[in-house]
């Protein structure tokens, strides 16, 4: 006989029902933390890539700011070295 005790009509053991059992508990447990998982990365995937865009905007002001500053400095060494 199997686990559910059912035999065919010609008495051999009849093949396991997978719909009658489903999955174990702890396997139900398993898949629903591992689907949290997966969602909490894919948060936090999206969160690293919107940090990555704000960083990327803000290097490229940093960059632009930097750039104008080096001119200004430029343009006053070469006023001082007209003075001397």
């Amino acid at each position: 006989m199997t686990k559910s005790g059912k035999t065919t009509d010609d008495g051999k053991p009849a093949a396991p029902d997978p719909a009658a059992e489903g999955p174990s508990p702890e396997l139900v447990e398993q898949f629903r933390q591992f689907e949290a998982r997966v969602d909490e990365t894919v948060r936090l995937i999206a969160q690293l890539k919107r940090d990555k865009r704000e960083l990327e905007a803000r290097l490229e002001e940093a960059t632009q700011t930097r750039t104008e500053a080096a001119r200004r400095i430029d343009d006053l060494i070469d006023k001082i070295d007209a003075l001397l």
